[in-house]
C-alpha cells in the first residue's frame, strides 16, 4: 500500500508540466523531506537545465531593463550639455561621440544589469540549493566541454553547432546537439578528406 503511494505520487509529481524552477525546487523539497535524512537531495538532468534555461532568460531579461536604465541615465546626464555643431570631439563630429556615449551607458548598464540579475536569480530563486544547482552545472559543463567540437573547420555550409551549449532545454535537446556535434565531425571529415 505505502510503496503504490509512493509510486503515484512519483508519476503524479513527474506528470505534470514545468513552468517555474520555483515549482522544479518546491519538489525536490518536498521529495528531500519525505526522503530518510541520510539521503542526499539530487536534482535530476531535466529539471537542471529548465533551471538553468530559466536563468538564462531571466538574465537577459534584467540586463535588457539595465540597459535601457543605463541609455535614460545616460540621455539625462548628457542632454543639459550644448553641443557646438562646429566643433569636434577627439576628432569625430559631437553627435556621433554623444551616441557613441549612449552607447556605453547602454552597454555598462545591460553589463550591470547581467549581474544584478544572476544575484537575484541565486538568491530569490536557488536560496540554499544553490550548492547543488552548482555542482550539477559544473558536471554539465564539463560534458559539453568534452563533447564540443573543433570550430576551427566552421564554414557557412557547415556551422558549429551551439559551442557553449547555452540554447540546451532539455535531455533530447542535449541528444540533438550531440547528434548535430557528430554531423558536424562528419561533414568536416569528409570535406577535408
Amino acid at each position: 500500500m505505502v510503496l503504490l503511494r509512493l509510486y503515484q505520487r512519483h508519476t503524479c509529481l513527474y506528470s505534470r508540466a514545468i513552468t517555474s524552477p520555483a515549482h522544479i525546487l518546491r519538489r525536490l523539497n518536498s521529495t528531500t523531506a519525505a526522503s530518510s535524512s541520510s539521503a542526499s537531495p539530487s536534482l535530476s538532468w531535466n529539471d537542471f537545465l529548465r533551471v538553468r534555461s530559466y536563468r538564462r532568460v531571466t538574465n537577459l531579461g534584467v540586463a535588457g531593463i539595465g540597459g535601457t536604465v543605463g541609455l535614460i541615465v545616460g540621455y539625462n546626464l548628457l542632454a543639459d550639455d550644448v553641443i557646438d555643431p562646429t566643433a569636434t570631439v577627439y576628432g569625430v563630429d559631437p553627435f556621433i561621440f554623444t551616441a557613441l556615449e549612449l552607447f556605453g551607458f547602454g552597454l555598462v548598464g545591460a553589463i550591470i544589469g547581467r549581474g544584478i540579475g544572476d544575484v537575484v536569480f541565486k538568491f530569490a530563486v536557488l536560496r540554499s540549493k544553490a550548492p547543488l544547482f552548482q555542482t550539477k552545472e559544473n558536471l554539465f559543463l564539463q560534458h559539453i566541454k568534452k563533447n564540443r567540437v573543433d570550430p576551427s573547420h566552421q564554414s557557412f555550409a557547415n556551422p558549429v553547432p551551439d559551442y557553449y551549449g547555452e540554447k540546451i532545454t532539455s535531455l533530447h535537446g542535449y541528444r540533438r546537439w550531440l547528434r548535430d556535434c557528430a554531423a558536424y565531425k562528419k561533414k568536416r571529415d569528409e570535406f577535408i578528406k
